[in-house]
């Protein structure tokens, strides 16, 4: 494969060698104008390659700049992304599967914040499923602090859609880029709204009520903080719990999602207690949300969170932005509770 001068090459099996490498590569490759050649894409999984997925993600990265891509199919083991100029895009992206619409529109977001002008997308595939933060963890928590950080984006769900036929569908209105402010999230600041959402579709409400039972043994809430939402237009049965825990200067959720073989008390049982684990400890940003704050921190605005201990996905996401950025993350572990992550912006 002929690469262009000053492609940047990344080792897709690198870290936990997921389809995280390749999102994060492309939306710094389109947002920065930077050829960028990943190789072994997804090589650490059972199933290496482009899944419909990460396919989506390539096309609309390459929509959000008039990219050239090579390797963009099925399967494929490598893809070559060289970007053109960025521009705001009016688009229907068709994941053609359950997989995440939620990472695809991440994929995307940053190159359409930093264009000049307003995009629009509609997005199909999966809007809850097991491997990817949930609709609503996006439009809760971290739709919010992109706000703050000066990327507004107006998010609908139109249409859920569960593993594994999918069909669901949200609708994202991206704004130009205003002010850039840098982030600071080093407190939680005081309790506004917590709730459990369980969610259901084709299921009955009985496996809600013994979700919410068991997420209400765990954190001895009244029943005034649950909140059921039973879907009626969803190709197929689904079933999660969401907690939702408000404060002033953020909001976390934690998930679990129904499956087979897997009791409703199990599922409430195993969100709470991710919940009240979150809430034993007091740095404000959760695991998956400060692997989710690297990338817009690193190419807008920067700042400083305080977070628990740093997963391997967290450091997977260091290192691949590091590549294309330099050292531009550093942490400084306090306890296995407590790390200040600190990220220099570009902006």
């Amino acid at each position: 494969m002929n690469t262009p001068n000053h492609t940047i090459t990344i080792d897709g099996s690198s870290g936990e060698g997921g389809g995280q490498v390749l999102r994060t590569s492309l939306s710094l490759s389109a947002a920065l104008g930077v050829p960028v050649l990943v190789e072994n894409v997804r090589g650490g999984r059972k199933k290496p390659g482009l899944l419909r997925q990460h396919l989506a993600c390539v096309r609309v990265a390459a929509a959000t700049c008039d990219a050239d891509v090579v390797g963009a199919e099925l399967g494929s083991g490598e893809v070559l992304f060289t970007p053109g100029a960025l521009r705001p895009i009016q688009r229907v992206v068709k994941v053609g599967s359950a997989g995440s619409t939620t990472l695809v529109l991440q994929t995307a977001l940053l190159p359409l914040a930093l264009a000049n002008g307003t995009s629009t997308l509609e997005i199909q595939g999966g809007t809850h499923n097991p491997w990817a933060p949930p609709f609503e963890a996006l439009d809760l928590s971290f739709r919010p602090l992109l706000a703050a950080l000066g990327a507004r984006f107006e998010l609908i769900l139109a249409r859920h859609g569960f593993h594994p036929a999918g069909g669901g569908s949200i609708h994202v209105t991206m704004h130009a880029l205003a002010d850039v402010t840098p982030l600071s999230l080093l407190e939680r600041g005081a309790p506004t709204e917590h709730y459990v959402q369980t969610i259901t579709s084709q299921i009955a409400r009985r496996v809600a009520e013994r979700e919410w039972d068991a997420a209400r043994r765990v954190l001895a809430w009244p029943s005034e903080q649950w909140r059921n939402v039973q879907v009626e237009a969803a190709l197929c049965p689904g079933n999660l719990v969401n907690v939702v825990m408000g404060f002033e200067t953020i909001t976390e959720v934690t998930t679990a999602f129904g499956e087979r073989k897997k009791s409703a008390e199990h599922v409430g049982g195993e969100a709470a207690r991710a919940a009240r684990k979150y809430l034993e400890h007091d740095a404000p940003v959760g695991q998956h949300l400060a692997d989710q704050l690297l990338l817009p921190l690193a190419l807008l605005g920067g700042g400083t969170f305080r977070t628990s201990t740093p997963t391997p996905h967290f450091q997977t996401n260091v290192e691949t932005i590091a590549q294309f950025l330099g050292d531009v993350v550093t942490v400084e572990r306090h306890d296995e509770h407590d790390a200040i992550v600190t990220v220099r912006g570009r902006l």
